[in-house]
């Protein structure tokens, strides 16, 4: 499950390290390329020089990539869902730049244990080994996991508030209001009580979500349209 504040910290976080070009080049490989290092639209189809896009229109492509072809991918690292925005945007930039099956894969061992093991203290170290390009450490990729590791590390920092705004239930199962009665199976909550939840996932039931309550680890479902989500710093 992505958080829902994931696409919106991690568009221009990788459109900083990638640029974005609004006119089609040819990349040091010689592949016409185009936004922020986009060789191929999202329907598939190749830039070809003389491409032109807008920035609006990069931050889409961009935004669909991402969620189509990367996110599906990095859902299958353990414990990717339970991760908050900061964490994911760091694997998605890392992914984006590094190729979206790089866990499990040859010459990934160590960011694959750290992830497979949840030895996260160490991810910031990993990051680190994935400096380098024909054996050279490159100062612009030395930079981007600095960065990547700066925002791995301010998870802890932060968490994901949910704030009725309408007067609404927690329910303890995602099904039409009248089959559960308050009390039984619903717990009423008022308009503006903020709450931190540590996990949000989405379930077959449209506009239902599962939330797990911070520190008690209590489990509940939502109807989404009565909440707003926001990330904020953590007491």
């Amino acid at each position: 499950m992505l958080h829902p504040k994931t696409l919106d910290l991690a568009i221009p976080f990788i459109e900083e390290f990638e640029g974005v070009e609004l006119k089609a080049y040819l990349c040091p490989a010689g592949v016409p390329t185009i936004c922020a290092g986009l060789t191929r639209y999202p329907n598939g189809t190749p830039v070809t020089m003389g491409d032109v896009c807008t920035k609006t229109a990069c931050d889409g492509y961009l935004l669909e990539q991402l969620s189509e072809e990367f996110v599906p991918c990095l859902e299958m690292i353990p414990g990717f869902s339970e991760f908050g925005p900061h964490r994911q945007t760091a694997l998605l930039s890392f992914a984006w730049n590094m190729g979206a099956r790089f866990y499990g894969a040859d010459n990934f061992e160590t960011i694959t244990r750290v992830l497979r093991t949840k030895a996260y203290d160490e991810m910031p170290s990993a990051l680190m080994l994935y400096c380098k390009a024909n054996g050279q450490v490159l100062q612009g990729l030395q930079n981007r996991r600095i960065a990547e590791a700066e925002f791995w590390e301010k998870e802890t920092d932060w968490g994901m508030v949910i704030t009725p705004i309408h007067d609404t239930y927690f329910k303890a199962a995602p099904i039409d209001s009248q089959l559960l009665s308050e009390g039984h199976g619903k717990l009423p909550v008022r308009t503006g009580n903020s709450l931190e939840i540590s996990q949000l996932n989405e379930c077959s039931v449209e506009n239902h979500a599962e939330i797990t309550v911070e520190g008690s680890g209590a489990t509940w479902f939502i109807y989404q349209p009565h909440w707003e989500v926001t990330v904020e710093p953590s007491h």
